[in-house]
Parts: C-alpha cells; structure tokens; sequence
C-alpha cells in the first residue's frame, strides 16, 4: 500500500501536466490583434460595466475597464459587430486591463475568426470581405510605409494575423514598418511578385507614417 500511493500521486501530476500543456497550446494557437471596439460586461454580481477591447483573438480577449471583474471571475460581454461572448477572467494586464479567455466551442471560434476578419477588412479599407484565402477577384489597399513611400497594393492573401502583398514596384526592406489601413505591420518577407507583412498589436513607438501621406 504505501509504494501505490506514490504512483497515483505521480499519474495525477502527469495528468495535470498533460491538460496544462494542452491548454497553453491551445491558447497560443490564437494571436490578439489591435481591435478595438465598445461593449458591455456582465460581471458575476450582475452589474453592467461599460468596456473596449484593447486587442482580441478567437480564443481570448483583453479587455478596458473602470471597473474591472476580479481574476477568476466568469463574465459575459456584449462587443459592438460581434455579439455575446463568455469567459473567465485569467489574469490582469496592467492598470485597467484584464484578458478573458472565451469558453467557446471550436464552431464558436471559428464564428469568431470570419467575425474578426471582417472588422480587420474594415480597417483595412477593403468594403467587401476577403476571405483568407483569396482566389477570385482581386482587392487593393493602401500601403503608407516609414520610408515616406504609399502606393496601392493587390491583396493576394490574407489572415488575422498578417497580410501578402502583389506589386510592380520594388520590395520594401524586411523589417519596415507599414500601416495597411489602419492597422500596422512590419514587413516580413518576399514572396513572388510582392511581399508579406506581419501584423503588429501595437503602433510603432515613435510612428514616422504619416496619416496624410
């Protein structure tokens, strides 16, 4: 009796170890963009908080508040263009933040992905959604870099978390930043005929790119 407890104990550690790695896998499966937009949050004491989103992802979402739900804490929000989402507060962020990870169905997240692209389309500029694949029709976006150049570029692929690029004119360097829209990216590599850029959670420190540009 006394060399089986040993044992259980161990498969249950290995056990929890298995689900945690899971977890972090899944959770890192998602990336956050830069979308921001107004909401309410339904906390556990039943009070209706005014919010925004500071970034977002299928998976999880990090969310600005007066008032924030405590960490632990399972809430509801009501976004503006995305409808009601669940989760549970995981950790604070900073002075006002919290991220909240969605309880979501893998049907669900997938909802949630078409969802964000189209809020990312709009920042984007482009009127008509792009699926994230493009394979008929072609759409153009403006590109503003930190070397001063703009021009339009044919969108040739796309996904939540950055954009590929087809142009005549010459690469930009890896690494530059550029504002497609209203969202930012860096570039980060040369593809046939254009480029790809990365999208960014955040602006540039010091932004060089000008909005009238």
């Amino acid at each position: 009796m006394s060399n089986l407890a040993p044992k259980l104990d161990l498969a249950s550690a290995a056990r929890r170890l298995a689900a945690a790695q899971v977890g972090l896998r899944e959770r890192r499966r998602f990336r956050r963009m830069p979308i921001e937009v107004s909401g309410r949050l339904l906390d556990p004491f039943g009070r209706e908080l005014d919010c925004r989103t500071a970034d977002i992802s299928p998976g999880d979402v990090r969310i600005v508040a007066t008032t924030l739900p405590t960490v632990g804490d399972r809430v509801v929000i009501y976004l503006e263009g995305i409808g009601r989402v669940s989760g549970k507060v995981a950790r604070t962020c900073g002075e006002g933040e919290v991220a909240v990870i969605f309880d979501f169905s893998a049907h669900k997240r997938e909802k949630m992905a078409e969802q964000l692209t189209l809020l990312i389309n709009r920042d984007l500029g482009i009127e008509e959604p792009v699926r994230p694949v493009l394979r008929d029709g072609a759409h153009h976006v403006r590109l503003d870099f930190e070397t001063g150049e703009s021009y339009e570029g044919e969108v040739s692929d796309f996904s939540l978390a950055g954009i590929s690029i087809k142009t005549k004119r010459p690469p930009p360097l890896i690494g530059v930043w550029v504002r497609v829209g209203n969202v930012y990216g860096r570039v980060a590599r040369l593809i046939e005929g254009g480029f790809a850029i990365d999208f960014q959670t955040s602006a540039p420190a010091a932004p060089s790119i000008d909005n009238d540009v």
